[in-house]
């Protein structure tokens, strides 16, 4: 017989406590065996959930859990509430994220429970997710192309936990999707109407990232980035410390030539970057910076031949002006000299209808589906 399960609240000062709510995915063993996992970084993660050092804490309140049979772990949630949100959306709704679960109805049931308790003693009626901390980090449950693994940026979950999640009440909110583009020779010919016909009568200079400058880049793709996706569904400005967290991110594994920025009169207008994927490099790390480890997993993100554009934007008064349109051919180009075949254009919320018809002339595919869903608190 199974014994009973207690779900305890946890303090994010407490270091021991919080170290093992990071590394309940080893403990418990949810991804053995499963190829399509990349373990996070201890390190990364250790920082995000300190509250002086996680940028959520500047904007939000946080409480976190761990589900215990027989005082083992078993399963682990945020639930947060985002202050940002509150001023541009509403202030009923708060969120859970970090969901991690052996399959058990039980386990998660006890999980979104509490996580609802404490969002219903904030005085919310809805509770959304997964969102791990905001829209712009971790969202969703994969709902299709569970089995592939995702690219830089993304991460996976197990393929049980949309069940878990319906099965106590939560349903369909919004699917986020990462397409695919793979087949050159199919939009050949729409490259060449860039480069011949859009590229010739364009007033816009298109420069590549100098490594140099990235503390100045930064700053225009910070304020560009807020003012493009400003009315994209569920969009929160990017706060200073989110951005720069970002930004140290990016410049582990970033391309010059795959980092392009529009320039008209002298002002950056627009910038599109993409990175290798350098996921399953991330993959053989295990959550660990060994050397031993990072040798491994630099030799495997060379030969990686997909790319991922993580961040892109044009200035609102300069859209249709073709400049995305520009982005793409440079990208695929520079992509394709560089020994890339695959380029993964994520995530894209299913509402941007813009942004996806934009990508039809490159023949991209849907093949990997994130779920964001929702549920009235009882």
């Amino acid at each position: 017989m199974a014994g009973v399960i207690d779900v305890r609240r946890i303090d994010a000062n407490d270091k021991k406590k919080i170290k093992e709510f990071i590394k309940l995915p080893w403990k418990t063993k949810i991804y053995e065996n499963d190829p399509a996992w990349v373990p996070p970084l201890i390190g990364e993660q250790k920082k995000l959930f300190n509250p002086d050092k996680g940028y959520f804490y500047e904007i939000g309140e946080v409480q976190y859990f761990i589900a215990y049979r027989d005082d083992q772990p078993v399963g682990r949630i945020t639930a947060h509430i985002n202050h940002l949100y509150e001023e541009k959306y509403d202030k009923d709704t708060g969120f859970f994220g970090f969901f991690e679960c052996i399959e058990d109805q039980e386990v998660a049931s006890a999980l979104f429970s509490a996580a609802e308790e404490w969002l219903k003693e904030k005085g919310k009626t809805k509770i959304q997710g997964p969102q791990s901390f905001s829209i712009y980090d971790a969202v969703g449950f994969e709902v299709q192309g569970e089995d592939i693994m995702p690219v830089v940026g993304l991460f996976h979950t197990a393929t049980f936990f949309r069940s878990l999640a319906e099965k106590y009440g939560f349903e369909k909110k919004v699917d986020w999707y990462c397409f695919l583009v793979k087949k050159i020779d199919d939009f050949k010919p729409y490259l060449k109407d860039v480069r011949e016909n859009i590229m010739k009568d364009q007033d816009v200079t298109y420069n590549y990232l100098d490594k140099n400058e990235i503390a100045n880049r930064a700053d225009e793709i910070h304020h560009i980035f807020n003012a493009a996706w400003d009315g994209n569904w569920g969009h929160l400005d990017l706060t200073r410390q989110q951005f720069d967290m970002l930004v140290e991110e990016l410049k582990m594994i970033a391309v010059p030539e795959l980092c392009i920025f529009a320039e008209k009169d002298g002002k950056t207008v627009g910038f599109i970057v993409s990175l290798p994927d350098a996921n399953p490099g991330l993959a053989k790390l295990n959550g660990r910076l060994y050397p031993w480890r990072l040798i491994k997993a630099f030799r495997e993100i060379k030969r990686t031949r997909k790319i991922r554009t993580v961040i892109m934007g044009v200035l609102p008064e300069y859209r249709g002006q073709k400049i995305d349109d520009v982005f793409y051919l440079l990208t695929i180009e520079n992509g394709i000299r560089l020994g890339y075949t695959q380029s993964d254009c994520s995530l894209i919320v299913e509402t941007n209808q813009k942004m996806i018809g934009a990508l039809k002339p490159l023949k991209g595919e849907i093949y990997k589906t994130y779920r964001i869903y929702e549920k009235t608190i009882s």
